[in-house]
């Protein structure tokens, strides 16, 4: 079994609904959750929006390969009624699952980037991340999660909330 780390997010909808239903999905096809950080609120990154996010990562063991790992993120952002702007980056969804490390990989295929390319820039990954998993290396910076978060100079307001799923 391998171990990774995934970021799933939702701002449209019921948010603990889909993160849970998200969860609840990826563990009946075969992810194991080792380890789940607390929810956190945080405004849309990227793009202008009214609705704010509910993040939470999740450290699992898995025996698919890492493609096979996203292929089942795809889907399950589709069963979730994820949809996809042709023409706009990003957009508001209800629910997004982003494989943010695989162990020490270092993966870049047209398909996926690991470890995630933006993962570095964005408080509301690394918050979540520090909590969980602050000791694993990102192996293209050669620094810990936790020391990633550290040089991070971002303001965007992150609140853990208190939600269960």
């Amino acid at each position: 079994m391998k171990k990774a780390v995934l970021l799933l997010g939702s701002n449209l909808g019921n948010r603990t609904y889909y993160l849970s239903q998200a969860i609840q999905r990826l563990l009946s096809r075969g992810v194991k959750v080792s380890k789940q950080s607390s929810v956190y609120e945080s405004p849309a990154d990227g793009y202008t929006s009214e609705n704010t996010y509910y993040n939470i990562a999740l450290e699992i063991e898995f025996s698919l390969s890492n493609h096979e790992l996203l292929e089942l993120c795809l889907a399950t952002e589709l069963e979730l009624s994820r949809t996809r702007s042709l023409t706009q980056r990003y957009t508001d969804r209800t629910i997004d699952i982003d494989i943010i490390l695989i162990e020490n990989e270092i993966l870049k295929t047209p398909q996926l980037t690991i470890p995630h390319p933006r993962m570095h820039e964005r408080l509301f990954c690394l918050i979540p991340l520090n909590e969980i998993v602050g000791n694993w290396v990102i192996p293209t910076f050669e620094k810990t999660v936790q020391e990633t978060l550290q040089t991070l100079n971002q303001t965007n307001e992150i609140i853990k909330v208190n939600v269960e799923l």
